[in-house]
């Protein structure tokens, strides 16, 4: 496996988890833009053969949801048969996280009565790439979004000038909304209207209080995916799944989210080793992927029949 991170380091997450899936080989190159995405494709196609070179895969990273996408479309235009292999996307594991998140709660919530996604207003509050990738993920279904930005040294300017941001809005706009709300008032008035909150902002942040809990009204869930004290939500511990952190407000801890994303992208990993078939692995695959993973997880184990 060739990592292709835009980034100035790779991550160690990938590379290990790369080779726990079943790589011999996993090779980082870091500072890599689209043109140089062509070359190295390229030069890793005619150091094999057609048959050799489907058991070489590439795997696109880097904090740039954009430039991470400009270089998957310039590896897939630099291939052409019979020189044609896997793709993997997933920029610092956004793409996997956000899906976990959102297959997670999907499942979470038909299992409690709640019903599905569509129908439901829903708050992200974090601007990184797993917050932008929930709402895309989630837009592209048509639910009503709104992303907030809780940093109180960024304003609702800053997201009309986030491109990964606008490259949404561009698709999906009418269902798209982003505001600022570094405040507890602001932050109020977007829990009041949501029916399901993701916390997805910086590490060791609190976003959401319990004193702000208490003003709302039942039903709603909540999702943080922060592990590092203090946690996104207070009340909400990490191994926490659907815990009623006030009466009629449900809960998901990050180690419940962590729990999905690690097996999704380790499994994702492991077929692009073993299937050496023309595939892009991007989030869209990776849902379908998270699905199936929490059917098989739900299935009942069939008994042992006597002889």
């Amino acid at each position: 496996m060739f990592i292709l991170d835009t980034g100035r380091r790779a991550s160690p997450f990938d590379l290990t988890m790369a080779y726990d899936a079943g790589f011999d080989a996993v090779v980082p190159y870091e500072n890599v833009s689209p043109r140089d995405a062509t070359s190295l494709t390229q030069d890793a196609m005619f150091s094999r053969s057609p048959k050799a070179f489907k058991h070489t895969c590439f795997f696109i990273s880097g904090r740039d949801v954009k430039k991470a996408e400009e270089t998957l479309k310039a590896v897939k235009k630099a291939m052409f048969p019979p020189f044609e292999t896997s793709v993997i996307i997933d920029p610092s594991g956004a793409y996997t996280t956000a899906v976990a998140i959102v297959a997670k709660v999907e499942d979470a919530m038909a299992s409690h009565g709640l019903g599905g996604l569509s129908g439901k207003k829903y708050a992200v509050f974090g601007t990184g790439p797993v917050g932008i990738t929930v709402a895309e993920i989630l837009t592209s279904l048509e639910c009503v979004v709104t992303v907030a930005e809780p940093n109180p040294m960024l304003n609702s300017d800053y997201l009309l000038q986030h491109e990964a941001f606008r490259g949404v809005l561009e698709r999906h706009g009418a269902y798209l909304h982003g505001v600022s709300a570094p405040t507890q008032a602001e932050k109020l008035k977007i829990l009041k209207k949501a029916d399901v909150i993701f916390c997805v902002a910086a590490r060791g942040v609190r976003i959401i209080d319990k004193e702000i809990i208490k003003r709302l009204e039942p039903t709603k869930v909540m999702v943080d995916t922060n592990a590092v004290p203090p946690l996104g939500i207070e009340g909400l511990e990490l191994n926490d799944y659907m815990k009623e952190i006030m009466p009629g407000i449900y809960g998901i801890g990050a180690l419940i989210i962590g729990d999905l994303k690690y097996k999704l992208q380790k499994g994702i990993l492991k077929e692009a080793c073993e299937t050496q078939t023309k595939n892009v692995y991007d989030y869209n695959y990776a849902l379908f992927k998270a699905r199936k993973l929490l059917r098989e997880i739900a299935a009942p184990t069939p008994k042992a029949t006597r002889s």
